[in-house]
C-alpha cells in the first residue's frame, strides 16, 4: 500500500498545475535554487491545507459554498497576475531572492481551493478500513509531503537543465511559456 500511495502521490503531483509552471519557471531563467525555494513554498501550503482539511475544512467548505467561491474567484486572480509577473520576468534576467519565490509557492497553492477538495477526497483511499484512520495519517500526511517536496525539486532541476540548453537559443522560452499557461489555469480556474 504504501508503495502504491508513493507512486500515486508522484504521478499526481507531476500533473501540469499552477505549482508546476511557477517552479518551472524560476527554476528555468533564475536556477535550481529560486525553483526551490518556490517549491519549499508550495510544500509549507500543502502541509497548512492537509492540516486543515483533517480539521474539518474539507467539510467546512462543502457546507459553505460562497466562502469556496470567493477562495476560488482571488486564486484565480492570483494566477493571473502570476501569469503576467512571469511573463515580465522572462525579459529580465538576474536573480530574485528566495523569500519573494517562496512567497509566490505558498500563495499560489493556499489560494487554490481545488487542493482542498483533492486532499480531502485523496487521502480516504488509502485509509485502510478497520484501522485508525489517525494513526494511518500520522505516516501518510508526511510521506505525501516528502513525495511532493522530491518531485518538484526534481522539476525544479530538470528545468534548470532545460532553461540552460535553451538560453543558447534565445533565451527564457520555458519562463515565458510557464507565464502563459499559468495566465490560461487563471482563466481556466476562474470560469469551471
Amino acid at each position: 500500500m504504501i508503495w502504491n500511495f508513493i507512486a500515486a502521490t508522484a504521478l499526481v503531483t507531476l500533473m501540469p498545475g499552477p505549482s508546476l509552471l511557477l517552479i518551472a519557471g524560476a527554476s528555468a531563467q533564475r536556477g535550481w535554487r529560486a525553483g526551490a525555494a518556490v517549491t519549499l513554498g508550495v510544500v509549507l501550503a500543502d502541509a497548512i491545507l492537509l492540516l486543515a482539511v483533517l480539521g474539518g475544512l474539507g467539510a467546512l467548505a462543502r457546507e459553505a459554498p460562497v466562502a469556496l467561491s470567493c477562495l476560488k474567484w482571488m486564486g484565480a486572480a492570483y494566477l493571473l497576475y502570476l501569469g503576467v509577473a512571469q511573463l515580465r520576468m522572462a525579459e529580465k534576467a538576474g536573480a530574485v531572492d528566495g523569500r519573494g519565490g517562496f512567497r509566490r509557492g505558498l500563495a499560489t497553492t493556499l489560494l487554490n481551493p481545488k487542493i482542498i477538495v483533492f486532499l480531502a477526497l485523496y487521502f480516504p483511499q488509502f485509509i485502510r478500513p478497520g484501522e485508525d484512520a489517525g494513526r494511518q495519517m500520522l505516516l501518510l500526511g508526511p510521506l505525501f509531503l516528502l513525495t511532493v517536496l522530491a518531485v518538484f525539486l526534481l522539476c525544479a532541476a530538470a528545468a534548470r537543465w532545460l532553461g540552460g540548453m535553451a538560453r543558447g537559443q534565445g533565451g527564457a522560452w520555458l519562463e515565458r511559456a510557464s507565464g502563459l499557461c499559468l495566465i490560461v489555469c487563471g482563466l481556466y480556474s476562474a470560469f469551471v
